[in-house]
């Protein structure tokens, strides 16, 4: 008998049956589920996948073992904070197997992050992203006016902290111009409606400046300020956003966003509104300093010109030093033009002369004269160049007649 054989012998008639692979993985999962409803398991988040099914994959392991875990999509919104590699975590999920693979996994319920509490580690994580993306960024933040003709305040109505921030400032401005956008400042709502006020107030265009306020609590109490729809409603205002959220020793997103964070609504009064007194003071200081400096400068230039008056010549000497060069001036002046016009008029007796020696008109004086074949005009040189009945016209010394030639002699008669 082989050993099989021998086996199948001492095995109890009841533990004889055969189970397909499909029983068997049935089995042991009714038993898991059974046994384990709900466990708390701890390990280091590995393997982490997320599809776009909104599921999430991940393996638990230690330095001994791992687990296959699935963390669904109806349940990640109770997870504040995001699952990471190498996160060290603590997970309440039940025991299941998953018959296509034979694997037996741990469904997720709930996970909490071993050492950082699960909305201090989100809170990090938010800081991060947002940080990388340029929201934190000093060069970004904007100055606040000095005299705001109009704020608008997000915060409860109910919370002392608006009563803090109005008494001081109508106290330090008393024509303060506020326009009060109420809210719920915690609990499940609230960053919503944050959110909504911060657009209102963003879009109305009188408004300067806006002031996001609570008072102090825990960080589950300040919580909607450290959500990231408020945080870029924030960054998107398009005017300066003053946070002053909790008391001093509180710190949230919001103030890092903020143009200005102040540590409590009475400072962020402060800071917004001038003191209407100290701001007179300072006018009537300014005004002082500003009459000193006008009368410094008046002096100095007065120094500078009498220095420069006793620099400066009598212009009336250089007036009468100017006329009598221009008189002399004058004078040779017109003694050039005299000596000039005497040159030039003999020049021009000169040339008259030499041209009424070769002037047609002085030979015709001495009884010459010129003929002119009519109608043409041309001079006639020559008795060859006339025939009978040609018209000419005669030019003497003066005046002048017309004829007809009857007669054309030749060159010897």
């Amino acid at each position: 008998m082989n050993k099989s054989a021998r086996l199948w012998e001492q095995t109890p008639a009841y533990q004889r049956k055969i189970f397909s692979i499909k029983e068997l993985t049935t089995v042991l999962k009714d038993l898991l589920e059974a046994n384990f409803p709900l466990v708390w398991v701890e390990g280091e988040v590995a393997n982490l996948r997320l599809p776009r099914s909104g599921h999430i994959y991940f393996t638990l392991r230690d330095e001994e073992a791992t687990l296959r875990a699935v963390l669904f999509r109806t349940q990640r919104s109770f997870v504040p904070f995001s699952l990471e590699e190498g996160l060290h975590v603590v997970c309440l999920g039940r025991l299941s197997v998953y018959a296509p693979r034979g694997e037996y996994q741990l469904i997720v319920q709930l996970v909490e992050p071993r050492g950082l509490g699960a909305l201090q580690l989100a809170l990090e994580q938010l800081k991060r992203k947002l940080q990388a993306e340029g929201l934190f960024a000093s060069e970004r933040k904007r100055p606040l006016p000095l005299v705001p003709a109009k704020i608008g305040v997000v915060t409860s109505l109910s919370g002392a902290a608006l009563r803090d921030f109005l008494k001081v400032a109508l106290l330090r401005w008393p024509k303060a111009h506020i326009q009060i956008c109420p809210v719920r400042v915690q609990g499940e709502k609230a960053a919503q409606e944050i959110v909504q006020a911060l657009r209102l107030l963003g879009e109305d265009p009188s408004i300067e400046v806006i002031v996001v306020t609570r008072g102090g609590g825990s960080l589950e109490d300040l919580w909607a300020f450290n959500e990231e729809v408020v945080a870029r409603a924030v960054y998107a205002s398009p005017v300066p956003v003053v946070s002053a959220v909790g008391h001093e020793i509180d710190y949230t997103i919001c103030d890092l966003v903020a143009d200005v964070r102040v540590p409590t609504p009475t400072a962020a009064a402060q800071i917004v509104f001038p003191c209407e007194d100290e701001l007179k003071g300072l006018l009537n200081t300014f005004e002082k300093r500003l009459q000193q400096a006008l009368a410094r400068v008046v002096e100095t230039n007065l120094h500078k010109l009498k220095a420069l008056s006793a620099r400066l010549r009598d212009p009336r000497r250089d007036l009468k030093d100017f006329r009598q060069q221009l008189t002399v001036w004058q004078g040779r002046l017109d003694r050039a033009c005299n000596n000039l016009m005497h040159r030039k008029t003999d020049q021009f007796h000169q040339l008259l002369r030499q041209l009424e020696a070769v002037s047609p008109l002085a030979v015709l004086s001495r009884g010459y004269s010129v003929i002119r074949r009519l109608p043409e005009g041309d001079i006639i040189r020559e008795a060859q160049r006339l025939k009978k009945g040609d018209k000419v016209e005669i030019i003497f010394h003066k005046g002048l007649a017309r004829a007809t030639i009857d007669e054309v002699g030749g060159e010897d008669s």
